[in-house]
């Protein structure tokens, strides 16, 4: 698939997306002010060895991150703090979303969730899901690791 079709799909699922988070019968505002959720980009790929989730979160500190396994569901929770909360700034100009965020990704049944690592560096959340011969069902946390800088 040519790039600029990639890009205009990825749009388009991110608003359909963000559609079903939205409660019905309300007007969504949008903005800064309104602590809207957002939904940060994400690569899902695969190797011999694992699953990888990666997830363009800048801003955000490890500690502002939750990850859960529950069953064949990754979630992802996260808050993108408002840099203008004092509300003494005027924007220009906003492009950057702030607030809350949850991303859902249905993983394959074949995941060892012992052994599932998340690590932060540079803006990307990176979530390795190893590969197990076995199906496993489990609910863990997964600890975002410290950045080797």
């Amino acid at each position: 698939m040519p790039k600029r079709h990639a890009n205009e799909w990825d749009r388009i699922q991110r608003a359909v997306e963000k559609s079903l988070m939205e409660p019905f019968g309300e007007e969504l505002t949008g903005g800064i002010a309104s602590g809207h959720q957002w939904i940060p980009a994400a690569d899902v790929y695969e190797t011999p060895e694992r699953w990888v989730v990666k997830m363009e979160v800048a801003g955000i500190s490890r500690e502002d991150v939750e990850i859960t396994l529950e069953d064949r569901t990754l979630i992802v929770r996260g808050h993108r703090p408002d840099p203008c909360r004092t509300g003494k700034c005027k924007f220009r100009q906003v492009e950057i979303d702030y607030g809350h965020f949850e991303r859902r990704f249905v993983i394959p049944r074949s995941v060892n969730a012992e052994q599932v690592t998340a690590s932060y560096r540079n803006g990307f959340l990176v979530i390795e899901l190893p590969k197990s011969e076995k199906s496993e069902h489990a609910t863990v946390t997964v600890v975002v690791e410290p950045s080797e800088s």
